[in-house]
């Protein structure tokens, strides 16, 4: 009992800790770094066969937890492959101008991994937590996302916060 309550209680300090709970025997890689000004949380999970993940079960998943369900965008593979840094897998996620033309959006995060590199849709949701833009009084709640392969087969998790 007390291991279970540690569980809970470790994946409440993070703001979006509810996701750890989600399939945790299909996660495969999450990268969690908080500090005192601000963090973030990455968390990918690989579907197990014939049960793959459905955007109607993440989005009440979300919604119990206060994640509000924004718009989405579509990105194609090559967009995908050509987000690196040193030659290492990532993504920018839009915190402004969140367009349907990925080209047009504003991906001013900072680079969080990325294990998607196939066809998917980027979510966004509006959450309890503050990012605010470095040196400026701007903030936005919409910092919440999740990467869901076109086929359900993969899907990520990010949420940033702080400064």
């Amino acid at each position: 009992m007390l291991i279970g309550l540690n569980f809970i209680s470790c994946s409440r300090l993070t703001h979006s800790g509810f996701w750890l709970r989600y399939k945790s025997d299909q996660i495969t890689e999450q990268k969690n770094d908080q500090g005192p000004w601000g963090g973030a949380l990455a968390i990918n999970w690989k579907a197990k066969p014939n049960a793959s993940f459905k955007i109607s079960e993440l989005k009440k998943i979300a919604e119990e937890n206060d994640w509000k369900l924004i718009d989405s965008i579509s990105l194609n593979e090559n967009e995908l492959k050509n987000m690196s840094e040193l030659n290492k897998p990532i993504i920018r996620v839009p915190l402004k101008n969140f367009e349907p033309n990925a080209k047009n959006a504003d991906y001013k995060s900072q680079p969080l991994p990325r294990w998607i590199n196939s066809d998917s849709k980027l979510y966004r949701f509006k959450t309890n937590r503050l990012i605010f833009d470095s040196g400026t009084d701007d903030s936005t709640t919409e910092n919440g996302f999740i990467l869901l392969s076109e086929n359900g087969m993969e899907m990520s998790v990010y949420q940033i916060w702080g400064e």
